[in-house]
């Protein structure tokens, strides 16, 4: 296994130049791969917010995977935020998210990624809600329980067209468990692989969005790794505590360092491990306003269970 620092949390690091840009340079990287290297990291999970590969020049790309290769890291992945491709967004939205993956796969073979990591999930406007309204609700928008068999089918026919832009390199395209869409259990998630039915297609069995995406789940995160650690290869870590609020059916998360929340790591390691899984672990979520920092104790927890045989 590999750990990687999840750079959806650097967006608030990029000097103003660079955010107009919608990247930062070569200059403004340097301390990044320094203290990645420092700190023992294998590399990154490149997120939109930080290096915005959809908008990018392709040398842009080829220059940022020789660069981090160069600091003998890796970019583990492409992770790619809510680009929802079926039902409830309009057909417009979900047009331009199909260009948005697409774009997302080359970048991914430019930079010499591996995977493209996405979610297939609403930004909260798209389908007429309010942000607070995506999490922890006992009926939520675009979920897999409000789901026809028609959007299975369409999520289907988009990622079998993208498998095949990635063939040539071997590009895996990785569906991010995750609130408000189609693979927000283990049961969605391993319906639409089926369906889809090529090897190129895997499993992101991300345990806080498992507690996210309703009020109650059914089942806990120990049958979420059970079921999909064969077919993951790239796993986002973060730990949170679920308030819940019986009279309202509705509840609420807090973020918790990685080793003091509600998932038992230790454990979920063991079972992801028994399970086939080998892959990218990313640390995606940072608790405090260093992200360096939180994602640095959740790397210390992480080696220290990997070296403990406990």
């Amino acid at each position: 296994m590999k750990i990687v620092f999840c750079t959806l949390t650097l967006s608030g690091y990029r000097s103003p130049e660079a955010a107009e840009r919608g990247y930062p340079l070569a200059e403004e990287r340097k301390p990044v791969w320094d203290w990645l290297v420092r700190h023992g990291f294998d590399g990154i999970d490149l997120g939109e917010t930080w290096f915005n590969f959809y908008d990018a020049p392709d040398e842009a790309l080829v220059e940022l995977g020789e660069e981090a290769r160069g600091h003998g890291l890796e970019i583990g992945g492409l992770t790619v935020l809510r680009k929802i491709i079926t039902w409830p967004a309009p057909e417009e939205v979900r047009a331009t998210n199909r260009g948005l993956l697409s774009r997302a796969v080359k970048a991914a073979q430019l930079a010499g990624a591996p995977l493209v990591n996405m979610s297939i999930s609403p930004q909260p406007w798209e389908v007429g809600v309010r942000e607070q309204d995506l999490r922890g609700q006992s009926d939520p928008v675009g979920s897999s329980m409000r789901a026809r068999d028609e959007d299975y089918e369409e999520a289907a026919g988009v990622l079998r067209s993208l498998a095949r832009e990635a063939e040539p390199e071997g590009t895996e395209l990785t569906l991010e468990l995750h609130q408000n869409s189609i693979v927000d259990t283990p049961e969605g998630m391993l319906r639409l692989i089926d369906l889809v039915g090529h090897p190129l297609i895997k499993a992101n069995p991300d345990l806080g969005n498992f507690y996210f995406a309703y009020a109650t789940p059914e089942g806990g995160w120990d049958d979420v790794c059970r079921m999909l650690a064969p077919h993951t290869n790239f796993w986002h870590v973060k730990n949170i505590q679920r308030i819940y609020f019986q009279e309202e059916d509705r509840a609420q998360h807090i973020n918790a360092p990685l080793g003091e929340g509600m998932i038992d790591y230790r454990r979920a390691l063991r079972i992801m491990r028994d399970g086939g899984f080998d892959g990218y672990i990313s640390i995606e979520l940072a608790t405090g306003a260093d992200p360096f920092n939180a994602i640095l104790s959740g790397k210390r927890y992480l080696d220290e269970m990997m070296r403990d045989e406990i």
